[in-house]
């Protein structure tokens, strides 16, 4: 499904019916913590992933390595080859072929189209905020939970946010992510859980509603559990990411 018409999907679906009532608060943090995104997926782990989007055109190809909080991201794209994003205790860098040292980033650097790191695999939420309210909703598929979140730090970047679960699979279908001011700023959306093996969205989008027209479409290819060397972030010694398989 192409970028434009999962948009288009998401914006015809039909409206949620009436709230049937308040998520008790053991039951809503039980649900929370079980349908997290960021901790859903291993904790360390080899994924191949396909990002489409505007205005950035696609599909362009990463390989993201995944321990803990640390990540590394390879651009596999022919003219982008041996450029890499890591994140490591809380920083973002790029580094870059040829360059003399890695370039610290923004938090807020987007790979493709509206795509950041943390909304590829999310934060664990339960880390990141705390719950506001909880309540119980309906739609065509079934019972949903949907939680209002606020931030525990200042410094987030996004202080407030709704998550929308299917309560009886356990799984994310949105969230929507604001600014101080209570303006939206990023909706996602999770499509076609796995059922076996390592848990994951297959098929996440992303729209930007602070930049009309600026969305993506990221597909995982391939997701496999494994153990991840902590060499892969270390910004100094390149040796570890120079002998990754091609």
């Amino acid at each position: 499904m192409s970028v434009a018409r999962a948009i288009k999907t998401i914006l015809i679906a039909p409206a949620l019916v009436l709230a049937t009532g308040v998520l008790p608060a053991g039951e809503a943090e039980d649900l929370l913590r079980r349908s997290d995104a960021g901790v859903l997926a291993p904790p360390a782990f080899r994924a191949r992933l396909a990002v489409e989007g505007q205005p950035a055109k696609g599909p362009h190809e990463i390989e993201v390595w995944r321990s803990g909080d640390s990540m590394l991201v390879r651009f596999l794209d022919a003219k982008e080859r041996g450029k890499f994003v890591v994140q490591h205790e809380g920083e973002q860098w790029l580094i870059a072929p040829g360059a003399r040292k890695p370039v610290r980033l923004k938090t807020s650097y987007r790979l493709y189209g509206g795509v950041t790191l943390e909304q590829i695999f999310s934060v664990p939420l339960e880390r990141a905020y705390t719950i506001e309210s909880a309540r119980r909703e309906s739609d065509a598929g079934g019972g949903l939970a949907v939680f209002e979140l606020r931030a525990r730090s200042p410094a987030t970047l996004f202080p407030s946010a709704r998550y929308i679960v299917r309560e009886a699979a356990k799984r994310p279908v949105s969230a929507l992510y604001r600014l101080r001011s209570g303006r939206e700023a990023i909706a996602i959306e999770f499509f076609d859980w796995t059922e076996r093996g390592p848990a994951y969205a297959r098929r996440v989008t992303l729209r930007d509603l602070l930049r009309k027209g600026a969305a993506s479409e990221v597909t995982v290819l391939e997701l496999e559990e494994e153990k991840v060397p902590a060499a892969l972030f270390d910004l100094e010694n390149a040796t570890a990411r120079g002998a990754l398989p091609p």
